[in-house]
């Protein structure tokens, strides 16, 4: 019973990392008719009005816009969510998808290591998974240090918002309703974006039009149908094994950029691919250690 959860759990990451690796083409492909923050401001508007009629299909809820104690939650995690996005997509102006991919990835190290100042503890073969992963995503983005840039540096910052988002989302995904949950995170980013957009950005309908199919893919598909399967999936998974199991977008975001874009895998990017599958698969041992009679899983 418990590998058949834990496994459904993987399965709604793996989906999740599918979802979002895919956003990362039509996060850079819409930045050529629209500003970053009039963008996120655009996803945030579609996911918002996406997540309502899904909401009152599925649970009915009688009190939609009544606040509720645990909504101050879902606030904390909207701020998060917000900044990390608006950084990720200045930070798409100035680097590559698949760098993208690389760096936003790179939260799977930062989660186990905020998750210790936060009391969480993490199990040996998730730390010996994300060491895989991790070299898995050098070789898959091949940067080196001389060659970091700006459009990097802003991903990678968001990354660090990104880790903190898996680790509280984590904490609060059986205290509410995943669908309020998402309501109230994409209605406070919306806010905070909208302001961001009228000071810094124009709203121009045509380029907005222009741009339409790429926010209503990140809108609906990449956030509102992605983070909602975050949060489904990390009812079961810890942050720090739910992390290693999203990085797994960098793999999709460089099969979105061959298939869409037609960028081509070499064989370095093809090694870097194999070693975050194999972190995956590392990761999951404490599953086939467990199922031994009288093994126990130290920590």
């Amino acid at each position: 019973m418990i590998f058949k959860t834990e496994l459904r759990a993987d399965l709604i990451l793996l989906v999740t990392a599918l979802i979002w690796g895919f956003a990362f083409v039509f996060q850079s492909t819409g930045m050529e008719h629209i500003g970053p923050i009039t963008f996120v401001f655009g996803r945030f508007v579609v996911a918002t009005l996406a997540i309502i009629p899904i909401w009152y299909f599925i649970e009915k809820p009688k009190h939609i816009f009544v606040w509720q104690p645990t909504d101050k939650k879902a606030l904390q995690l909207g701020v998060i969510m917000v900044i990390g996005m608006l950084l990720q997509q200045a930070g798409l102006l100035y680097t590559t998808v698949s760098r993208a991919g690389f760096l936003t990835g790179v939260y799977i190290v930062f989660v186990p290591i905020l998750g210790v100042f936060m009391g969480s503890k993490t199990q040996w073969p998730t730390w010996l998974g994300v060491s895989f992963a991790l070299l898995g995503l050098y070789f898959l983005a091949q940067i080196e240090v001389t060659d970091f840039l700006l459009g990097d540096s802003l991903i990678l910052l968001s990354s660090v918002l990104w880790a903190l988002h898996v680790i509280y989302t984590g904490k609060v995904a059986n205290q509410m309703s995943v669908f309020r949950l998402m309501f109230v995170q994409f209605t406070f980013s919306t806010l905070i974006s909208g302001v961001a957009m009228i000071m810094f950005e124009v709203w121009d309908w045509q380029a907005v039009k222009e741009a339409a199919g790429a926010l209503l893919f990140v809108g609906v598909l990449s956030s509102c149908v992605g983070f909602s399967l975050q949060v489904v999936g990390m009812r079961t998974a810890p942050a720090s094994h739910a992390a290693l199991i999203l990085s797994f977008e960098a793999i999709f975001a460089a099969i979105g950029g061959w298939w869409l874009l037609g960028e081509h895998l070499t064989p370095t990017e093809l090694i870097g691919c194999g070693l975050i599958l194999t972190g995956g698969l590392l990761s999951q041992l404490k599953l086939f250690i467990r199922s031994q009679p009288g093994a126990r899983l130290h920590p």
